[in-house]
């Protein structure tokens, strides 16, 4: 069932528009211009339905944390029969930024009841039930609109202000070395200080004085388990398939009814850039394997925008390309993570559209709306098929337009580009982009390996396991101490007569032993057990104290190789892909191109400890075309405002002085 649903989401992505969504789904606009949201649609393969549900997603890094248990629980739905409609608000994800001036409460809830008319309307059940399930923020939101819907989960609900308070402080935990700006910044999502104050006023659902007869409340138990699905790392996040079982019983099982709309909705919206080019995005589906993807740049030919902002309705519609000199650019974000990167690339497609550039973002195999049904973690990114991906989408805007293309990369896709670049089949690219790219290391089975180390559930059970260890030596330990104190004897008595005794006799009766012959060796096996647990301690220490040790060693070892072997022997050993080396990597990437490689104060220790640098002005040398650029203000993964804006001052000047190469 996997590969037929993986063959037809590449064989009608994108071209069959009379055909229904199906289970996998597609995408469309909802709204138009720069008020326009981004909706993704999925219906049920056998043409029957029950009704509508709207899935009112988290937002900030909570949304692209939750991206995949959302996405699953949409083609469960699919498959019991609903026609599903996933938001994104203004923003967030592909859809449009919000304004400074923006309301963001009401905002949100006219995107959440904007996308849900839409929706009615393509699926045709316009007279058919309307559930919401709302997703942390997203259940407070629905919450406020819940006499729009028949009924509304609030799943996993949390108020405004919580939301805002934990992503303020991690901000500042977690980045204490990148300045914030002005507004709030909560990582992924920039909000000016009146829209934070209005987002901190929603209220936990669970709270509301007067709660809606319709909305219902789904909360787990265990805490600590509900966060793997949203509030972890990307690659550490884990689909609980039972919860999201809970989820779909939740909701009535209406009667099924013919399907009578397809599902499919505007795949195509034009909007004027902040200088007034009149632009346009499409949804398209990235040939031979039918990525899913989002095509966006400046407008050409007749039937451009009119200064309403709307577009033309003559039947015309202009073409989306670069302007003459101009390259087109791809994107790819870090991890396995959606096409949008958390907004960044979405709000940059539509920036340098601004400046005469057209852009693809597309999600790569297994991640974002790529993700196949069953499929419950994101795959290792550091793999050979986003290689493969990124080649397809360079040769794909190498195709469809005269003009040089360049990848625009952030970590992992940065490692796949250069990947790409390193195989005999190349990348079809003039120019290269890399930010904070520091892992050298071109061999997918070394990162097989360290995949397996981030996964949520499994690290709660390590944690778990490892609470209850310390409690049962603990127990032990005190078990051992009392019954040592209780078998000493009292009163000075030194043959243990009288009073010591009757202690001694006190203990055995305590711990259910019966007369003088038990009383010693109940106290011996507690210190015996005790003991074996003082040896496995010391045990264990002595072996991370010799693996410490051990990986120090190699380390100095490395950092000497790298520092004191001959520039020959250097690069011959860099031509192994297990090995850690930028300088024939780098050498691969430049042969014909253009690099620019962007380094943040988070990656920059890394980036020198692996002599990135010194390949770079070694490279230099030899006439190659590599642009270094330090910028304090860039994390990791770009995700604080101060990084984007400093980022988009990188990306602007390049592209805007781009030579034709």
């Amino acid at each position: 069932m996997t590969e037929t649903l993986e063959q037809r989401q590449a064989a009608t992505a994108g071209t069959a528009d009379s055909a229904p969504a199906g289970v996998l789904g597609t995408g469309m606009w909802t709204g138009t211009g720069r008020g326009a949201t981004f909706t993704w649609v999925h219906t049920p393969e056998n043409g029957r339905t029950r009704g509508l549900v709207v899935l009112a997603p988290p937002v900030g890094r909570e949304a692209v944390q939750g991206y995949r248990a959302l996405r699953q629980l949409a083609m469960l739905l699919a498959g019991a029969g609903y026609c599903v409609a996933r938001v994104s608000y203004r923003g967030t994800g592909d859809s449009h930024e919000l304004q400074p001036q923006d309301d963001v409460l009401r905002v949100w809830e006219r995107n959440i009841l904007d996308a849900t008319a839409q929706a009615r309307r393509v699926c045709g059940v316009e007279q058919l039930p309307v559930y919401g399930i709302g997703y942390r923020v997203g259940g407070g939101l629905l919450a406020r609109v819940a006499e729009r819907f028949d009924r509304v989960i609030a799943w996993e609900p949390v108020s405004g202000r919580t939301f805002v308070n934990q992503w303020s402080r991690l901000r500042r935990a977690t980045l204490p070395e990148i300045p914030v700006t002005d507004g709030v910044d909560l990582m992924g999502l920039w909000l000016t200080d009146e829209q934070a104050r209005e987002l901190s006023s929603l209220p936990d659902p669970r709270t509301m004085g007067a709660r809606p007869e319709n909305l219902e409340v789904h909360r787990e138990k265990d805490q600590p388990r509900a966060k793997i699905m949203y509030g972890v790392d990307s690659l550490d996040v884990r689909v609980h398939y039972d919860v999201l079982e809970d989820l779909l019983r939740q909701l009535p099982r209406e009667e099924l009814v013919p399907l009578t709309g397809t599902g499919r909705g505007p795949r195509r919206n034009e909007f004027r850039a902040a200088g007034g080019t009149a632009c346009a995005e499409e949804i398209v589906a990235v040939t031979p394997r039918g990525y899913p993807g989002i095509l966006t740049g400046p407008l050409t030919g007749e039937g451009s925008l009119t200064d309403g902002g709307r577009a033309a309705h003559d039947g015309a519609h202009a073409a989306i390309a670069p302007r003459p000199g101009m390259p087109t650019t791809f994107f790819a974000p870090g991890a396995s993570e959606p096409r949008d990167g958390s907004a960044l690339w979405s709000e940059t497609a539509r920036r340098l559209a601004g400046l005469g550039v057209a852009s693809l973002r597309a999600d790569r195999d297994g991640a974002g709306d790529r993700a196949l049904l069953w499929s419950d973690r994101d795959p290792n990114p550091y793999r050979d098929l986003n290689a493969e991906a990124l080649r397809e989408q360079a040769a794909w805007l190498a195709e469809r337009f005269d003009a040089d293309v360049v990848s625009t990369v952030l970590c992992s896709g940065a490692w796949a580009a250069l990947r790409a670049a390193r195989e005999p089949a190349g990348l079809p690219v003039k120019g290269m982009v890399l930010v904070s790219q520091n892992e050298w290391r071109m061999n997918q089975a070394f990162f097989d390996q360290q995949r397996t180390a981030y996964d949520g559930d499994a690290k709660l059970r390590a944690k778990a396991n490892a609470t209850t260890s310390a409690t049962v030596g603990a127990t032990a330990e005190r078990a051992a101490s009392t019954s040592a104190r209780s078998a000493r004897p009292a009163g000075g008595a030194a043959d243990g007569s009288g009073a010591g005794n009757n202690a001694v006799a006190n203990g055995m009766v305590a711990n259910g032993v019966g007369g003088d012959d038990g009383a010693r060796p109940g106290a011996a096996c507690r210190l015996a057990t005790t003991g074996r647990a003082a040896a496995r301690r010391a045990l264990a220490g002595a072996t991370s104290w010799g693996r410490e040790l051990l990986t120090k060693g190699k380390r100095a070892g490395s950092r000497a190789l790298r520092r004191h072997a001959p520039e020959s022997v250097w690069n011959l050993m860099g031509r192994n892909p297990a090995a850690s080396i930028p300088d024939h990597v780098l050498d691969r990437a430049s042969q014909d191109r253009c690099v620019v490689l962007i380094v943040g104060p988070q990656d920059e220790p890394r980036y020198r400890e692996t002599t990135a640098d010194r390949a770079v002005a070694r490279l230099q040398r030899r006439g190659r075309s590599i642009d270094e650029r330090f910028s304090p203000g860039v994390d990791h993964s770009v995700l604080s405002r101060t990084a984007r804006n400093e980022l988009a001052g990188h990306l602007d000047e390049l592209f805007a002085h781009w030579k034709a190469q």
